[in-house]
């Protein structure tokens, strides 16, 4: 058997080797590429490996890179985040895997994917830092626009491969800068880093994807110029063994699978977007120029979405529901149809209204990520008072209304099933206020602690209600007044230190026995020992 292998591999060499000279002689008459061969082949592959590997330069400028594109992401700024893509090192490490594909070198594939992987961790830690550190950690339109491939990211990742391999071949090292600027390599890692600092699945994994979309392609078109321009390693001096076949087709695998998956999302994609055509053609019977916006997403695990802005010259109230079913039958899978249509019956309006609805839907890009209001107030199940968006802390906050019988802690286990409902966006019901809160202290062994965990419902109260600093007053009955001030004072002291712990400062004191707020903290807690936190102060003296 392994010698049958043998032979077959040898046969198959040697018409590689015949096919591979016979197109090498075709190439060399086109005149696109320098004199490769003996000493200046071999000079070029050294030159690419050695600027391939690892070095203590590499990784600062891996860490720099990453820093400027984490702060020009969350900034959205564009200049900054093509300063990050002019320091990235990352080409020289994946034109040196090109290249070793080329020459079938599998221990030159390994070693660059350990440079490439090791960059990746560096740019991708180094974002995660810097979006915990940051004030900002709202999704950005930079942000946003790197957490999909399409077909134009897949084209431009080629292309700039080529580009890129071409500029190596030449040695021009001027239009590598730009093959850097192009395929954008450092802020797709820095998307990835600020979807794990906020937890966010959808981001990371999308711009994860863009990622290896672009160094698939990149490595695959160096690897096909250099093998084209004779720069690679000649198969004639290639060992074909089934170990080294085995080890490239498992690395070929690995690579091709991202762009596999991106190639199957945007064929999709396309095609779901020319049966959204025919569908506002023959149900609506619109013409491509009534067709203002079209926006099509089709993740890989999920159903597609069609967002649409039509010109029409008349409102449809079904149309949404006709051209969800028409898709339905078309795409095997049921759409989400979003339809805004606007009315113009004249050549001047109906200019206006496109023109306004590029406007709107730009503006939509940039605010695309919004949390999910309709499914947080479903999920609440009961009116809420107010209800506003913190982009920056990227939480939503509720205001319910004042249930009659409604606990601290029944508000606190409504916040956890809310929750749900609010994806990647932070949901925190803030509760009624009351003007005191009373909770019961028990000794047992020398230790306190609150019963049913009502001390840690009331962190979570002041933790919503912003409270920073607070007044606690310690009580407790005994037979003689010192006993009761001392423990009163050891429970007032448990208590602040809970609540310092979570950052939240008080002053302590002592209720008065035989005071009213003594009667009703008694009457509250339903024992003899605990503390009272002031929520509204009392009124100054006059």
């Amino acid at each position: 058997m392994q010698e049958r292998m043998r032979i077959a591999l040898k046969g198959a060499r040697r018409r590689l080797i015949a096919t591979t000279r016979s197109f090498r002689r075709q190439v060399d008459k086109t005149g696109l590429f320098p004199d490769l061969t003996g000493e200046n082949g071999m000079a070029l592959r050294q030159s690419v490996r050695t600027e391939g590997e690892l070095s203590k330069s590499y990784m600062l400028m891996c860490g720099l890179s990453a820093g400027i594109a984490s702060l020009g992401l969350l900034q959205s700024s564009t200049a900054v985040v093509i300063g990050a893509m002019l320091i990235s090192p990352l080409m020289s490490p994946i034109a040196s895997m090109g290249f070793g594909f080329a020459s079938l070198d599998g221990r030159q594939i390994r070693e660059a994917a350990k440079v490439v992987a090791i960059g990746a961790a560096i740019g991708i830690l180094t974002s995660v830092v810097l979006t915990w550190l940051s004030p900002i950690k709202n999704a950005t339109s930079e942000i946003i626009a790197r957490t999909e491939p399409t077909l134009l990211d897949l084209a431009i990742a080629t292309l700039s491969g080529m580009a890129g391999a071409f500029a190596t071949v030449w040695q021009r090292g001027a239009t590598a800068i730009g093959v850097a600027i192009a395929t954008a390599l450092m802020p797709p890692l820095a998307t990835v880093g600020y979807g794990l600092a906020i937890g966010d699945l959808a981001f990371m994994g999308g711009a994860f994807l863009l990622f290896l979309t672009n160094l698939a392609a990149i490595a695959f078109a160096f690897a096909c110029v250099a093998r084209i321009s004779g720069s690679a390693r000649p198969l004639a001096r290639v060992e074909l063994t089934p170990r080294y076949i085995i080890a490239g087709m498992a690395a070929f695998l690995i690579l091709a699978t991202p762009l596999a998956l991106t190639l199957y999302r945007v064929t999709r994609e396309a095609k779901a977007a020319s049966f959204a055509r025919r569908a506002f053609a023959s149900e609506l019977h619109l013409t491509r120029s009534n067709i203002a916006q079209l926006e099509v997403r089709w993740p890989i695990k999920s159903e597609p979405s069609i967002d649409a802005v039509l010109i029409t010259p008349s409102y449809r109230s079904d149309a949404e529901k006709v051209i969800a079913a028409r898709l339905q039958n078309d795409l095997g899978a049921p759409p989400q149809v979003s339809i805004q249509q606007v009315v113009a019956s004249d050549l001047l309006s109906k200019t206006e209204a496109i023109v306004d609805s590029a406007v709107q839907r730009t503006a939509a890009g940039i605010t695309r990520d919004v949390p999910p209001l309709l499914a947080i107030r479903t999920k609440l199940g009961m009116p809420a008072q107010a209800l506003w968006v913190n982009r920056t802390e990227r939480t939503v906050q509720v205001v319910p209304i004042e249930a009659p019988g409604w606990t601290l802690a029944d508000y606190r286990m409504l916040e956890g099933k809310v929750q749900t409902a609010g994806g990647r966006w932070q949901v925190h019901i803030l509760p009624p206020a009351p003007a005191n809160l009373f909770i019961p202290i028990a000794s047992q062994d020398g230790s306190l602690s609150s019963p049913e965990g009502s001390l840690d419902v009331a962190v979570w109260a002041l933790d919503r209600w912003g409270m920073q600093n607070i007044g606690i007053a310690g009580f407790a009955q005994r037979k003689t007044d010192d006993e009761a001030n001392q423990e009163a004072r050891t429970n007032a002291e448990f208590a602040a230190a809970a609540l310092t712990s979570h950052g939240i400062a008080s002053t302590i004191q002592i209720v008065e026995p035989g005071s009213s707020l003594f009667r009703q903290a008694v009457k509250e807690t339903g024992g003899e020992s605990g503390v009272v936190i002031r929520i509204v102060p009392p009124p100054p003296p006059r």
